[in-house]
């Protein structure tokens, strides 16, 4: 390996100049992205994950929540949105913004492991070629998934800890002093560790390291092992880590990929010969580029020759590999990478773009230098070829770049997303869903029923399908056909968070608190951070009248999530209900600070303020409870009950007569009149408010008590 490429200076402006050019077109391609929006996965592995929500401790974002949300058993990828949110909360800046720094990122680590490649196997112009490379990956429109898509950051991150792990080696094998060599050994582990807490695909890194070493380095296996025993045992040791990591998430990822998720292995890998055909279609011509692919269309006859083609491929790289053929190295590398998902049953797709972010990188080299190498056989080229050639990359990357750009827009809701994909795989259950989904969100109910309702034809067995029908229903008004919907996605999915804690929201509200109970606490239990689910399960516990539990449940919920006026409203509703008046006025001053048209919760602050002696305070809020809800006889009675007890007795009695104007029949307000009545010395009155309560209410003891008092006493005017 020449010392040159350690140490050469005259070439290192170069190296800038071409890494300030990869940066410049992959922020031009990528400056739309910008215009994106969360959506889909985005929301509940970010809007609705608690532990982004702080830096500090660091065991908190280094603890994702379990289960099947793309940050489950992924610290890294957890704590960098933590970092988003410390700098933008929810603004999309940021996390656009950041997405696209790793890209770049991942760009200038390809430039760096192909020039420092070429320029150590001696082959001329690796600036250029390295450039060409890394500058048409940067801007290609398959990679927009894994930039635009903000969640998909899971791919993209990964993506530029595996290019970093092989640069470090290929830095520290090239480094001519010791010291330098040691850094960039140490890098090189420590970014495969960050990598294999990033994302599950990262367990092939240190193999693809192996191979390179093997290929361009040692030049056989038995010798890349020899010289660097040790470094592959801590490259080796980071599948610990990632074992652990996985086993966090049930060894399934939430039950949504592995050989016992309920999908057929032999049926998922007849897949993917079409899949790896598709791969490489999309990377030569990358339309129509789609978020959700559907179902594989290849017969099964055609889908078992594209496997045996597959597996002929992979026959003639192992070869390769053996032989250390450098052309072997990308392909080999492409294997690898796409191994995991591959070779693992999932329920969710067949074929995803962001699975190829790395692949695309090897697919790129080498279309590079297979043009570079017919251009170099072809003699009429003569001197004018490297200016074509360079001709030829601008062109590309102008094209790759503006296609890029335009793909982006796609991303700008959720409506143009899934709408896009509708158009282009009409075929695809979860796009038809998704698609039914962002009209329901949008309130054109109707035609979000449509949807769903195409989705669940197109897959009966779709969790999601079902679970955007139930939400469909559910927005119309139909609790009992939407309970339906969301019992068969949690009976398909029983790890399907959502439909667990909607099945128990929609129980606790057609009053089946027992079996609400029984769904909410699945829900809890596989995401414990959901703080919805925690605010309905203590809804659930106050309609079988556990209040105590059910305060335990509010609590939890707002700990997790501070601004719920409802559930502020129902723990100072229970405490109220326990004789703690006193408690339950910071929460519902809580719920109106939250939501200051929040009647119901202005006229019970003022009952718990009148409750725990605070009569003054109380007056204030009820005569603003009654300005909120002026309809309300019990907001006027209220009133009137605490004027009487603030002396002011002409004004309490006119209070009650409007609450009875509202609400003849209230019988608790004639006999609180009565009262004010005597205070007011009009004792006939009072006799006759007295047994108008008492006919109203014939089991009214305090009633009767009154009016026998009443009866030895004359009328006074």
């Amino acid at each position: 390996m020449s010392a040159g490429v350690d140490e050469a200076s005259p070439g290192r402006a170069r190296s800038w100049i071409c890494a300030g050019l990869i940066a410049a077109a992959a922020a031009g391609a990528y400056a739309t992205s910008f215009l994106g929006s969360f959506q889909f996965d985005d929301i509940p592995s970010l809007l609705e994950n608690p532990t982004v929500r702080r830096l500090w401790p660091p065991g908190i974002p280094l603890s994702p929540p379990h289960g099947a949300l793309t940050v489950s058993g992924r610290p890294i990828l957890n704590l960098s949105f933590a970092l988003n949110y410390a700098v933008s909360g929810y603004g999309l800046w940021s996390y656009h913004a950041l997405n696209l720094l790793i890209h770049i990122g991942a760009a200038l680590a390809l430039f760096g492991i192909v020039r420092r490649t070429l320029a150590g196997a001696g082959a001329p112009a690796s600036q250029g070629t390295a450039l060409a490379v890394a500058a048409v990956w940067a801007v290609h429109p398959l990679t927009t998934e894994s930039v635009t898509y903000v969640v998909q950051r899971a791919e993209s991150l990964m993506g530029l800890f595996f290019l970093l792990t092989l640069y470090f080696f290929v830095r520290g094998v090239q480094a001519v002093r010791p010291g330098r060599a040691a850094l960039g050994m140490l890098l090189s582990v420590l970014s495969c560790w960050l990598g294999m807490a990033t994302k599950e695909v990262m367990v092939t890194a240190p193999v693809v390291v192996f191979l390179y070493d093997r290929t361009f380095v040692a030049k056989s296996w038995a010798g890349a092992w020899r010289r660097r025993r040790v470094y592959y045992a801590a490259m080796a040791a980071g599948w610990i880590l990632l074992a652990g990591l996985v086993a966090s998430t049930g060894w399934d990822r939430g039950g949504t990929s592995g050989f016992d998720v309920g999908v057929s292995w032999v049926g998922y890998w007849l897949t993917q010969g079409e899949a790896m055909f598709r791969y490489v279609g999309l990377a030569l011509w990358p339309y129509p580029l789609a978020v959700d692919y559907g179902p594989a269309t290849a017969p099964v006859a055609v889908a078992a020759a594209l496997c045996v083609l597959v597996l002929a491929a992979f026959a003639a790289t192992a070869v390769g590999c053996a032989r250390g053929r450098p052309w072997a190295f990308l392909s080999g590398a492409s294997f690898l990478v796409l191994s995991p998902t591959s070779v693992m049953p999932g329920i969710l797709q067949f074929v995803a773009e962001h699975r190829v972010y790395l692949p695309l990188a090897a697919f790129v080299t080498a279309a590079v230098l297979g043009v570079q190498a017919a251009a170099s056989r072809w003699g009429g080229l003569g001197r004018a070829r490297k200016p074509a050639l360079a001709s030829l990359a601008v062109a590309a990357v102008a094209a790759l770049g503006t296609a890029t750009a335009l793909r982006n827009r796609v991303y700008a809701d959720e409506l143009s997303l899934w709408g896009d994909t509708v158009a282009k795989r009409p075929q695809s259950a979860l796009a038809e869903a998704n698609l039914g989904k962002a009209l329901l969100d949008r309130g054109r109910t109707e035609e979000g029923v449509t949807y769903c309702l195409k989705a669940i034809t197109l897959d009966p067995n779709n969790p999601s399908a079902r679970y955007n029908l139930g939400l469909a229903y559910e927005a119309e008004g139909r609790w009992d056909a939407a309970l339906v919907e969301f019992v068969a996605a949690v009976d398909l999915n029983p790890r399907m968070v959502y439909a667990e804690f909607r099945a128990g929201r929609m129980m606790d509200r057609l009053g089946r608190g027992a079996d609400a109970e029984r769904f909410l606490r699945m829900a809890v239990a596989l995401a414990p951070g959901l703080a919805e689910a925690h605010g309905s399960l203590g809804a659930a516990l106050v309609l079988q009248g556990r209040r105590t539990e059910a305060i335990d449940e509010f609590a939890r919920s707002l700990a997790l999530k501070a601004d719920q006026p409802e559930v502020e409203f129902d723990l100072a509703v229970c405490l109220q209900g326990l004789g703690r008046p006193g408690e339950a006025v910071p929460h519902f001053a809580a719920a109106l600070r939250l939501r200051p048209d929040y009647a119901d919760a202005q006229l019970n602050l003022g009952v718990a303020l009148a409750q725990s002696g605070r009569v003054p305070d109380a007056l204030a809020a009820l005569q603003a409870a009654v300005a909120l809800m002026p309809a309300s006889p019990q907001a006027h009675e209220n009133l009137a009950t605490v004027l009487e007890e603030l002396g002011r007795t002409d004004e309490a009695v006119a209070e009650f007569k409007n609450a009875l104007r509202l609400k003849p029949d209230y019988a608790e307000a004639h006999y609180n009149l009565g009262n004010a009545l005597i205070r007011a010395r009009n004792l006939s009155a009072a006799r006759m408010e007295f047994a108008e309560a008492l006919r109203l209410k014939p089991d009214f003891p305090a009633a009767r008590r009154m009016l026998d008092r009443l009866a030895g006493f004359p009328s006074l005017p």
